[in-house]
């Protein structure tokens, strides 16, 4: 006997464009007309770019990051900020910002996606390729947006569906081969979707209809409702959580908690991958999304699956790694998804090619509402897709406007259609097997049931319709799979290795790991603190310090959360170069412009080189990481420059001294001579210059009295000069030059008296 319980279940399903003719019985919705197209799809459009910076990029995640981009020095980026000045580089996940890595490592990933909004007048397709060429950017593509309308125990809650009066028209929750036989679960515990909720990711909804207003449906944090939309989402609900009761239609798991996250955001922005990292929040494991959106994609021939894109995908993988099923349309585009290739040319939906990305979503095509069942001409088809469902002739609930309260149909299809009916089956699973067992499957497990040819129903065609199954609830329930327990922990990641490196950076990799269900993620800790995880055999950690020495381990994770045996790399990040310039010429405050070697350019006119500790000298140090030496040019900040005759200036790793256009390694030699003074003047002066150097201006420097009685001193820094000539005068046209010979003091302290100069103080 299976025992009563509770199933928690949160579904996502995906509400796709659907091909519909709205022919309502009994109640019409008020404005509903017959029509056939997509309702709610989305597109690529050229406005808006999504923008995934290298995890080594180290971009804090906030809104308008310009200058910060610009810091990292890379000319693709920099030349696009230079040619369009208003652009703005903003967070793509406004539910996010710097702080939220820091709290939950799971979602660091998607703070390297960034927006910029296309500048009026530019040509999208060469501002992605010039994003795309940058060295700093993993990938950049135009933002999907949206295109208007696309022996068990016995139920302790039996369901009703005799009087609901919709429900004949209903031949969807038929017995197989018709439909899915939802009222063989319906007998047992969880079967009408008790203890599941779940959540539809699209737009629109009446969330007050009448066959939906007992649930208290919730709207998720940031969501906003599309008018336009209403009916769309009405309906995907209906099939699902129509309330069992006297009035209209019952949903297939009529008791599970329905909760609603539209992608159109609140502050009038559309993001669907924010959207799923919502409804993901809002749900335990054992409960499932739903996703009813589609794609256009550079280069398909129609509509495709919204995982195609890559923010999207990683906001369906935080889904499943944290045991939530996802449930997502295969869209309307007459695809054959085993043929298609994203920009890279790969084959990222096809099961067979090495190059498959699997998301972990269950995917549905559509078939027809006769038997035997065949793909809609519509619908995508190929390996990737798990299961159909019915993608014409669904009879549920219809809306004319968010606030309607009434209202039904007797044609929604697409994918929009075939989907929830997949996902009620799921839903009805989920709850049987709590129910029974205590826990749910997992989201791999449950897709693998859905898949089975054994258990479920096949199109007349398998081997050309390729849309994969009709769930068979009787069969699999008389056949019930126990849910995995799993206690097995993935193997060991093996070879873990640090392919580069940087001053301030440092990338792992490591062969993958393998699991008896399948390896979620992988945890990543610097010296036994966790740092983030990785959906791939592959991390950077950023933000670190030049030289130093760090432990890594690496941890496989399956979506039990049992987690391998560590691997460990001890590895230090490359020391800096630094380099160091002492600058002695005319400029009263020279500017040094610069770049590493090889590397990129300050914006002219640099920088202005501060007073060093070196009397007479400028200094400016600067880090050029691995760079083995400085290409530089001197200014005076206002257009003057010295360029070395067009050759540039090249300093090596270390300390130079530049003076006049000669490099000298090390400090400025910085040789002093004092001269203590006593002769006739009252106040003398001293007119000088360094050995072999420039002269004072006339008449020279007066000499201030000194601590010796009789005496005035000076004390003039000659460099690297061995000595100092000089004269005296009276500061009004006397002159003392020694009958014309001069004086000439050596380095150190001197004193002169009446023509005679002796080593030492007075």
């Amino acid at each position: 006997m299976i025992r009563r319980g509770l199933l928690s279940f949160f579904m996502f399903a995906v509400a796709f464009t659907s091909i519909i003719a709205f022919n309502n019985v009994p109640v019409i919705a008020s404005g509903a007309k017959e029509t056939s197209g997509d309702k709610e799809a989305v597109h690529s459009a050229s406005n808006e770019i999504v923008v995934k910076f290298k995890a080594d990029v180290n971009v804090p995640y906030k809104d308008g990051v310009e200058r910060e981009v610009k810091a990292k020095k890379d000319n693709d980026l920099n030349g696009i900020l230079s040619e369009y000045s208003d652009l703005k580089i903003n967070r793509l996940f406004k539910i996010m910002d710097s702080e939220t890595k820091n709290v939950d490592k799971a979602k660091a990933i998607f703070q390297n996606y960034y927006t910029i909004t296309v500048p009026e007048g530019a040509d999208s397709e060469k501002l992605l390729k010039k994003l795309n060429n940058s060295k700093l950017v993993e990938e950049a593509y135009s933002k999907p947006i949206v295109i208007e309308e696309p022996s068990l125990s016995s139920n302790s809650t039996p369901v009703l569906p005799s009087n609901d009066p919709n429900n004949i028209y209903q031949s969807y929750l038929n017995a197989a081969s018709q439909g899915i036989n939802a009222p063989y679960a319906w007998q047992y515990e969880g079967g009408d979707g008790k203890g599941i909720s779940y959540v539809d990711v699209e737009r629109g909804w009446a969330l007050g209809h009448e066959d939906l207003t007992a649930h208290s449906i919730p709207l998720l944090t940031g969501s906003q409702i599309v008018a336009t939309s209403a009916d769309h989402g009405t309906a995907v609900l209906g099939v699902i959580s129509a309330v069992d009761n006297t009035i209209g239609n019952i949903g297939l798991a009529s008791k599970a908690q329905p909760m609603v996250s539209s992608w159109w955001r609140t502050g009038e922005y559309g993001n669907i991958a924010e959207a799923l990292i919502v409804a993901a929040d809002a749900l335990d494991a054992g409960d499932v999304i739903l996703i009813e959106i589609q794609t256009t994609y550079p280069g398909a021939s129609g509509y495709v699956p919204i995982e195609v894109y890559s923010a999207e995908f990683d906001a369906i993988r935080y889904a499943i790694n944290h045991g939530i099923t996802v449930v997502a349309a295969a869209g309307n585009g007459t695809v054959n998804l085993d043929t298609f290739q994203d920009s890279s040319g790969k084959y990222i939906l096809n099961r067979t090619s090495p190059d498959f990305k699997d998301s972990g979503a269950i995917m549905v095509g559509a078939a027809s509402d006769t038997v035997p069942h065949t793909r809609m001409y519509f619908s995508n088809y190929g390996n990737r897709i798990d299961a159909y469902g019915w993608g014409t002739g669904v009879h549920t609930l219809a809306a004319a406007s968010p606030s309607a309260t009434t209202g039904y149909q007797t044609s929604f299809n697409g994918t929009s259609s075939a989907t929830p009916i997949v996902t009620a089956a799921a839903i009805a699973l989920q709850g049987i097997v709590k129910a029974e067992y205590g826990v749910t499957y997992s989201p791999s497990q449950l897709r693998e049931i859905l898949r089975d040819p054994v258990l479920n129903t096949p199109s007349s065609s398998p081997s050309t319709d390729k849309i994969g199954y009709l769930p068979n609830l009787k069969n699999i329930i008389d056949n019930l799979p126990v849910p995995v327990v799993d206690t097995t922990a993935p193997s060991q990641p093996a070879n873990l290795i640090s392919p580069s490196k940087t001053t301030t950076s440092i990338s792992l990799s490591w062969d993958a790991s393998t699991d008896n269900v399948g390896v979620a993620h992988y945890e990543i800790l610097r010296d036994s603190v966790l740092v983030g995880t990785s959906l791939t055999t592959s991390y950077t950690d950023t933000g670190l310090s030049a030289g130093q020495a760090y432990v890594y381990t690496v941890k496989a994770v399956d979506a039990a959360n049992n987690k391998s045996l560590p691997s460990s790399l001890t590895i230090s990040t490359n020391s800096s170069n630094i380099v160091t310039v002492y600058y002695k010429q005319g400029y009263s405050t020279p500017y040094i412009h610069y770049r590493p070697a090889g590397g990129t350019w300050t914006t002219a006119p640099g920088v202005a080189m501060p007073a060093s500790e070196v009397p007479g000298y400028n200094k400016y140090t600067i880090n050029v990481g691995s760079a083995t030496g400085l290409e530089a040019v001197f200014n005076n900040g206002s257009g003057t420059w010295d360029n070395n005759g067009g050759s540039n200036y090249f300093f090596p790793v270390g300390t130079s001294t530049f003076i006049a256009g000669t490099i000298t390694s090390g400090v400025p030699v910085n040789n002093t001579v004092t001269v203590y003074y006593k002769r006739g003047f009252s106040t003398p002066y001293i007119h000088y210059r360094p050995a072999g150097g420039t002269w004072t201006s006339v008449p020279g420097v007066a000499m201030p009295t000194s601590e010796f009685a009789g005496y005035n001193k000076y004390t003039v820094s000659i460099g690297s000069a061995t000595s100092l000539e000089a004269v005296f005068n009276n500061g009004s046209g006397t002159w003392d030059n020694n009958g014309g010979g001069n004086y000439f003091f050596n380095i150190g302290t001197s004193t002169f008296d009446s023509g005679t100069i002796t080593a030492g103080t007075p």
